[in-house]
């Protein structure tokens, strides 16, 4: 009896390692799960994020020219509130 358990366990061991070997081999071929993404969509994703980055890029240097305008016009208008005041104080 002793023998039979011994060959009983041996022979489920090379199954199960077998099964293995065959399960690595039958999907070697296959880049991805059939149920995952196709690459073709991965590739659109990665063109869409290239896209969304350059786009990023673009308003923060379109926001920096805004900020540096908006300072100019700061300080033209701190320029004509002064002219204004003065003129006011003079015609007083």
């Amino acid at each position: 009896m002793q023998q039979a358990t011994f060959w009983s366990v041996i022979s489920i061991a090379a199954t199960a390692i077998g099964a293995l070997f065959f399960l690595l081999y039958a999907h070697a071929g296959e880049p991805t799960h059939p149920r995952s993404a196709h690459i073709d969509d991965i590739s659109m994703l990665q063109v869409s994020n290239g896209i969304i980055a350059t786009d990023v890029e673009n308003n923060k240097i379109v926001l920096i020219e805004v900020k540096e305008e908006i300072k100019e016009l700061q300080v033209e208008q701190r320029a004509a509130t002064d002219s204004i005041l003065r003129a006011i104080r003079e015609s007083r």
